[in-house]
């Protein structure tokens, strides 16, 4: 089966040497683009690594729709056990690596002995760019040519006592965050950890809003005749929405094959899931998307919303967001596609002031000197890392003058300026150690 490349799957072919990263949208054609490569390179064998089963199948499937038989397909958890080791291929293909680098999973680089990676995400990190490169290919939503859909952003409230409760930890959050803005606190290690668990609990908080229930039960019932996939947080609001409705769910403790398999052939209308469908599911005439809750970062953001590239181009995706809580971040991602919103969210959410200030102070801090140097402090001094690219955009931002930044866990760049901390984006290739050089402060 051939089919026209895009001008970025081009580009790649060109571009891919040893190793990188295409960093895409879902469903911009990664797997295409890879599959492309395979054959353009003329490799004898090659292993694509994936971290679900149901993405081990949907990669056969395409495999042998392009007459490609010379690669193998396994999943990050058989790739990464012991009876693996010793696996040699030409190239190694990780499909979602951002996935890759857990403790467990990160064996798999060890395990198998390969002269090329080539690493595909939509959402990469700092770990899954040290294992598989430098993203070589970032292609921008507009050249993605993806489907043309349409998010609808649904405000909800809080109940009282959950309003209550919520304000709490936001004032308990806020009190650790002012220590933690305090420069010389030796209890950094413990701050944090305190500041983390009281994020969690917020957001449990928010996750389970009673309001979400009625509101999903509305959604399904107006769209009943349309192919709708739900996506929740927790597993207690799925089985909640079940129960009132009817329809099937599939989640970690219920990993329904039959219900997945009758929605994947039309057999129902609905599927109910808790984030397991939100990477690596391809049914291709789902008409509603329904997020009932949603984790805040970009990440994550663009794994769920990327459900809705491969639909119909009159497909609809539906968020709700809980007023004056921490989802109304997830509004500042709203330019990326077209978007209405539903009811009336707070002017601040709108129109950000300061959006980053928890990751901000949650992230590591680097420094940059005046001669373009990027180290961390230490007790001994100072770490060194190797030149970056995110060194321009520093300087940029701080007239060439020295400054600190910080990274998140997600690769994101923050920095502070004139008391408002901004992004600078995401990470296109780690910040790598030089090697242990301490220089005493003086």
């Amino acid at each position: 089966m051939a089919l026209n490349p895009h001008d970025w799957q081009n580009r790649l072919l060109k571009l891919f040497k040893d190793k990188g990263v295409v960093k895409a949208f879902p469903g911009s054609g990664k797997t295409y683009g890879a599959i492309l490569l395979i054959k353009y390179n003329r490799y004898n064998n090659v292993i694509v690594a994936v971290p679900t089963r149901k993405l081990k199948h949907q990669w056969i499937e395409e495999l042998n729709k392009h007459k490609v038989f010379n690669s193998v397909v396994e999943t990050f958890h058989i790739l990464s056990k012991q009876k693996s080791s010793g696996l040699k291929c030409d190239l190694l293909i990780v499909d979602e690596c951002h996935r890759s680098t857990s403790p467990i999973f990160q064996i798999l680089y060890k395990n198998v002995s390969y002269k090329h990676v080539l690493g595909l995400t939509a959402t990469p990190n700092k770990e899954c760019l040290g294992f598989c490169g430098d993203v070589i290919i970032d292609v921008p939503l507009e050249e993605a040519a993806i489907s043309d859909f349409k998010v609808y952003f649904h405000a909800i409230d809080l109940s009282t006592s959950e309003k209550s409760k919520y304000d709490e930890y936001s004032q308990a959050i806020g009190r650790y965050l002012g220590r933690l803005r305090r420069q010389g606190d030796k209890n950094v290690g413990k701050i944090r950890k305190s500041l983390d668990s009281l994020i969690f609990k917020r957001r449990s908080i928010v996750y389970l809003a009673d309001s979400r229930v009625p509101k999903t039960v509305e959604l399904l019932a107006k769209n009943k005749d349309k192919p709708t996939l739900v996506i929740c947080k927790r597993i207690k609001q799925v089985d909640k929405i079940s129960r009132l409705t009817g329809y099937p769910v599939y989640h970690s403790e219920r990993p329904d094959g039959k219900a997945l398999f009758d929605f994947h052939n039309d057999r129902i209308p609905a599927l109910l899931s808790v984030g397991m469908l939100s990477e690596g599911y391809d049914k291709k005439n789902i008409q509603c998307l329904i997020i009932v809750s949603t984790a805040i970062t970009e990440a994550y953001h663009i794994q769920s919303i990327g459900r809705a590239v491969r639909l119909p181009d009159d497909a609809e995706i539906h968020i709700l967001l809980a007023r004056k809580t921490t989802d109304e971040k997830l509004l500042q991602f709203r330019f990326m596609y077209k978007h209405e919103l539903v009811g009336e969210f707070s002017a601040r959410a709108l129109k950000p002031s300061n959006p980053w200030v928890e990751q901000y102070y949650l992230s590591d801090e680097y420094f940059l000197d005046a001669q373009d140097r990027i180290f961390q402090k230490n007790q001994d001094g100072k770490q060194y890392f190797k030149p970056n690219h995110i060194t321009y955009s520093l300087e940029r931002l701080f007239n060439y003058r020295s400054c600190r930044f910080r990274v998140t866990k997600d690769s994101l760049v923050l920095a502070k300026i004139g008391g408002r901390i901004i992004s600078l984006g995401i990470l296109n290739e780690q910040i790598e150690k030089i090697k242990p050089l301490n220089i005493k402060n003086a």
